[in-house]
């Protein structure tokens, strides 16, 4: 794990961002803790697995989200922010509408399978919601790249973008639900916890008496 580019780290994000070599900067960054230590939440980290599937493949991130994802599910991925380099953003800024979301988040919630088609192996999504560390900021169990909790004692899994743009999967309810916010004033002021209420108060007791959509 490395040091200071996580969402959090405001100052130092803005140096990354600004410096001429994303991957090469993330890099040189000193280690927090020894491989497999402590958690730290950061978009550099998952920068460099957008890196990493770039060098291994050949081919770029949205080249490989559009073949592996959006021609399956039938969505739309465009393209997004890239570094100077070219690599597309690994942390931020895949601008998927709400329906593309929830048809990715009916993906994993159907096991991998969709409409018939095996698209994701069920062992990683067996893999990804295994909860893995602590967020040291939430206090929230993390898996890879999934918030692992529970809404009103039904297992829940979700993905949390910035802002506000939630992905929640309540498997034994058969619940997928997207909620998406304006991210320039949603961060801290109460607004991801008030998502959270909708979906416990509102959203899951309706599934649970079964109401119609």
């Amino acid at each position: 794990m490395r040091a200071g580019l996580g969402r959090t780290s405001g100052d130092n994000y803005r140096r990354w961002v600004s410096s001429r070599n994303w991957v090469r900067f993330a890099l040189a960054r000193p280690l927090v803790d020894k491989p497999g230590g402590a958690m730290l939440y950061s978009t550099g980290n998952t920068h460099l697995l957008s890196a990493m599937l770039t060098r291994a493949s050949g081919r770029d991130t949205h080249a490989l989200m559009r073949d592996w994802l959006a021609e399956p599910l039938g969505i739309a991925i465009p393209p997004w922010s890239q570094d100077p380099q070219g690599i597309y953003f690994g942390g931020n800024d895949m601008m998927m509408s709400p329906r593309s979301l929830a048809r990715f988040g009916e993906l994993y919630r159907l096991g991998g399978v969709i409409d018939g088609r095996r698209i994701v192996p069920a062992r990683w999504i067996e893999e990804s919601w295994t909860p893995r560390t602590v967020s040291p900021w939430s206090g929230g169990q993390y898996g890879y790249g999934w918030f692992v909790g529970t809404s009103r004692g039904h297992p829940l899994r979700f993905a949390w973008g910035y802002g506000g743009q939630m992905l929640f999967i309540v498997p034994d309810l058969k619940l997928t639900v997207v909620m998406t916010s304006d991210p320039g004033g949603a961060r801290d002021n109460g607004h991801i916890a008030a998502l959270h209420r909708l979906l416990d108060d509102g959203i899951v007791p309706a599934a649970e008496r079964g109401d119609a959509p």
